[in-house]
């Protein structure tokens, strides 16, 4: 874990946030090398990113703000607190993609189309962005003493397992965890280089914009039995909401996948 990289008179530069903006930075080049084989013109898919961005924070701060809703309903200023952390990926990934996609539709873009294009960005900055999670000590796993790895005293894992009482007052670091983050982060490039693949072999639009949904929504599945959760995530102590919310992607993806296949085969 290594939070912050830059700290100068109470300007902090840290390592979550610089991985966030290289996620996003990556995520634009190949936005850019995408448009070109599907020649849209770039700044408008550029603007997109703009906008996907606005609303993948927005969506990502409410979904937390839900979630922790009893400490907000009593400090209701907090709610705006961004800088002092607190977001949801599947939320983020709500907003986003409901952003991008009235952004289409306001400049009557095809939205399958783009979304084949836009997919592979997106997993490529999640790839980018985990990586910054990992660094940051949030979004950790289970305690594993086979394969986990120990975060330091002032790491999110720490202060979880200090208030449980799995680790005394004076341990410098915590009990080690599955690092989830670098698990997603691995699967995440997998996808990418999938999407890649499947692309240059795209049969019909819309195949690699509903497969990316399918795809992620398997290995966030999975994943989320591997990731910690407190109990008051877990949905009849089964199911996080997260791994809900895959199965509603799953489901969905794939209905919508076999449609525009369905779809573009009639017009075949």
């Amino acid at each position: 874990m290594f939070r912050e990289i830059l700290h100068i008179n109470g300007f902090v530069l840290t390592s979550y946030g610089v991985m966030q903006a290289l996620a996003f930075l990556g995520g634009l080049v190949v936005l850019y090398f995408m448009s070109k084989r599907e020649k849209i013109d770039k700044d408008r898919l550029f603007d997109m990113a703009i906008w996907i961005i606005i609303g993948g924070v927005l969506g990502a701060r409410v979904w937390f703000v839900i979630e922790n809703f009893r400490y907000y309903s009593h400090d209701i200023p907090s709610v705006i607190k961004i800088w002092e952390g607190g977001m949801v990926f599947y939320g983020g990934l709500i907003g986003g993609f409901s952003a991008g996609i009235i952004y289409l539709k306001r400049n009557h873009l095809d939205i399958e189309q783009v979304g084949d294009i836009t997919v592979p960005a997106f997993a490529l900055g999640i790839f980018i962005g985990r990586i910054g999670c990992f660094l940051n000590g949030c979004c950790y796993g289970k305690v594993s003493h086979s394969c986990g790895v120990s975060f330091p005293k002032d790491s999110p894992a720490y202060f979880e397992q200090m208030s449980q009482g799995m680790i005394p007052h004076n341990a410098t670091t915590s009990l080690p965890v599955i690092p989830t983050q670098l698990i997603e982060s691995f699967s995440c490039l997998v996808i990418f280089a999938i999407l890649l693949l499947m692309y240059n072999k795209r049969k019909f639009k819309g195949e690699i914009f509903y497969s990316f949904f399918v795809f992620y929504g398997l290995e966030r599945f999975l994943l989320d039995y591997l990731r910690h959760y407190s109990r008051e995530a877990m949905i009849l102590k089964v199911f996080s909401l997260s791994q809900i919310t895959s199965l509603i992607l799953i489901i969905a993806g794939g209905a919508m996948l076999f449609s525009s296949y369905k779809r573009n085969r009639a017009k075949a």
